[in-house]
């Protein structure tokens, strides 16, 4: 083998940097930014010259460079860009406060590094849109700031959005009247497409377009001066997770869903994907109905080739052509699947080929959960909710029992495979209906228990918005609201043990709660929980 030149070796290394760089304030060179919460390819995706870390332990401080206490829970993800990153939790409150609600969120600028507090800023939101501190379907805090490397753009969810230097002085705000009325469900993320920033938002109250029953609209915003620039037409409903991505012919949209729980009025239930550049920003490229109606509460993936519709209230994924919004096929996630599952007592896998889900007894249903999925073609990749007890009254059977799925969306092979996830009786724990509830869960970092409602206070299983899946180059990274991060090579040929990487915690169990998304930069993953900021290193 000839040993490489050194200049040989230096235009490597120029070209690596050239292709991913971009100037910092203060004229560091940035390799690796995190953006903003789908990462710098948009689509919650990135390929990386530094691996990631895969193995790590709060609990045994294992692959950690540094943890940071956070005054309150909070569940934006993580903005990091050089020797920065931005997060926002709720404002701190007071123990003897008896409703663990509010509207008002603190904007944190952390070192990358060092994990110092270099500057703080409050966002106030409206009295009127208060939601449960530590809400297992968002809160106030649940939109993740934005940075370029030179300004910063934060949001709360109850209605105020601006946009600040990266030293911290403000440049712009400007507030909106959220959808009031509802559970505090609001898992939008905002975007940012060249120089414009995207909010989901109702019309204006004055305005003369907006519904009696507020509809939700994407609407694009200069990101330097916080004016409107346009607002889509065809309405969205904010608990699901738009997402951007290009388009065949080198522009941009982004694919949003109407339909969920609690009566929303966006209708009739479907996808749209909208032009958000150039001169037709705004306009629907197509829209598509799901006939007779349907649920878009999950994180809405597309490619330049197809976009996917996940619905818990069919048994199949359907697949639509990017160009033109018809339908290219379904596949059903129920029927000829394989399954591998896991015993607990002997530690072992078993995978059987070819079964009908239909077929068990007791009937059993699929239920995509909501949020926990990912597209990398030419694979769909979804967590499933596990419930096997009473529910309103009636014995429900949902799984299989905590299993991702992976389809191939060319070939049509769908595979279940079950995560040794332990899901233990610990200290205060309950048990009812077939569930495990953990009050200690949403103790704050400073001994507060801020969740009010008890369903935040599960394994990460059922019925809640676990964080949002990334996948950094074949590596899928799935969070559960226990703090625990299972790690996936996607990319194995069968998807059964061998695609098991790493089983992570943040925390101690029946301890620690997350419904947070990780980041990645430089080699590192930035975490939370409601308790604290988490740098990951491998060591």
């Amino acid at each position: 083998m000839n040993p490489i030149k050194p200049m040989t070796l230096a235009t490597l290394i120029l070209a690596l940097l050239s292709a991913a760089v971009a100037p910092q304030a203060n004229s560091q060179i940035v390799v690796e930014p995190w953006p903003q919460a789908a990462g710098p390819q948009n689509n919650w995706t990135t390929k990386t010259v530094t691996p990631p870390p895969l193995n790590w332990s709060v609990e045994n401080d294992k692959n950690i460079r540094w943890r940071k206490s956070l005054p309150e829970t909070g569940q934006s993800g993580i903005a990091v860009w050089g020797d920065r990153l931005f997060l926002t939790t709720m404002k701190p409150i007071d123990a003897e406060t008896k409703s663990k609600k509010g509207s008002d969120i603190v904007l944190h600028c952390i070192h990358t590094d060092t994990g110092k507090t270099l500057w703080t800023t409050a966002i106030a939101g409206a009295p009127a849109a208060k939601s449960i501190y530590a809400y297992g379907f968002s809160s106030s805090s649940s939109p993740t700031p934005i940075t370029d490397g030179k300004h910063v753009w934060c949001w709360n969810a109850s209605g105020q959005m601006g946009c600040w230097t990266l030293n911290g002085k403000p440049v712009w705000s400007r507030r909106w009247t959220p959808t009031l009325g509802r559970p505090f469900n609001k898992q939008f993320e905002p975007i940012k497409i060249g120089n414009t920033i995207l909010n989901v938002e109702p019309l204006a109250p004055e305005d003369p377009n907006r519904r009696e029953d507020a509809w939700n609209y994407i609407r694009g915003f200069d990101a330097l001066t916080g004016k409107p620039l346009w607002t889509e037409t065809k309405g969205l409903t904010h608990y699901n997770t738009p997402v951007a991505g290009r388009l065949p012919d080198g522009g941009y949209a982004i694919l949003a869903g109407r339909g969920a729980h609690h009566d929303t009025p966006e209708a009739p239930a479907g996808l749209t994907l909208t032009r958000i550049d150039g001169a037709d920003a705004g306009k629907a490229i197509w829209s598509w109905n799901a006939l007779p109606d349907g649920k878009a509460q999950v994180t809405q993936c597309w490619d330049e080739k197809y976009a996917y519709w996940l619905d818990e209230t069919r048994t199949d994924l359907v697949i639509l052509s990017t160009t033109d919004g018809s339908e290219a096929k379904r596949i059903s996630w129920t029927k000829d699947v394989s399954h591998t599952t896991f015993n607990k007592k002997t530690g072992e896998f078993t995978t059987e080929h070819h079964i009908n889900l239909d077929n068990m007894e007791p009937h059993l249903n699929v239920f995509p959960a909501w949020h926990a999925n990912i597209a990398i073609y030419p694979h769909v990749f979804f967590q499933c909710f596990s419930f096997n007890g009473k529910r309103r009254g009636k014995m429900t059977h949902i799984g299989p029992k905590h299993c991702i799925t992976r389809i191939n969306v060319e070939s049509g092979k769908v595979e279940y495979l079950e995560l040794p996830f332990p899901v233990p009786l610990v200290e205060n724990s309950l048990e009812k209906n077939g569930e495990i509830f953990y009050p200690d869960m949403t103790i704050n970092s400073r001994g507060i228990n801020v969740g009010e409602d008890k369903r935040s206070g599960r394994s990460g299983w059922w019925w809640c918005f676990n964080g949002n899946v990334i996948a950094v180059n074949q590596h899928l990274f799935f969070t559960f609201m226990s703090g625990n991060v299972q790690v996936i090579d996607g990319t194995t040929q069968n998807f059964d043990e061998s695609a098991l990487v790493a089983f992570n915690d943040l925390g101690k169990f029946g301890e620690t709660w997350s419904v947070n998304t990780p980041s990645y930069s430089n080699g590192r993953l930035y975490h939370r929980t409601m308790k604290e900021l988490i740098c990951i290193e491998q060591d």
